[in-house]
């Protein structure tokens, strides 16, 4: 089974998000978008990611927004999943993830 990785994100980079991994093609990994019920990704914080998210069963690895700049250390603690900081710009998603 791959593993799961859940990409956070707002409602106004969610159509670009999905852009971006759909354009990935075959990766060695599963992906899925959780939409924080924010309109601005960069504008949630640790508080409102753990009061309205649900990682999807299985998540080995949860991916904030570059702009996060909440302590991604406490929202793994809190969901006992692993949570890192992407880059700042969606456009540099493919390079963070490995892929050309």
């Amino acid at each position: 089974m791959a593993e799961i990785r859940a990409f956070l994100t707002g409602k106004l980079a969610r159509p670009r998000l999905e852009k971006v991994l759909t354009g990935l093609g075959q990766t060695d990994f599963e992906w899925r978008i959780v939409d924080t019920g924010v309109k601005i990704a960069a504008l949630m914080t640790e508080e409102i990611i753990k009061r309205r998210v649900e990682l999807p069963e299985g998540t080995s690895l949860a991916v904030l927004p570059g702009r996060f700049r909440g302590e991604p250390e406490r929202l793994a603690e809190h969901f006992k999943v692993p949570f890192t900081r992407g880059p700042d710009e969606l456009a540099d998603l493919p390079a963070f993830l490995g892929s050309e």
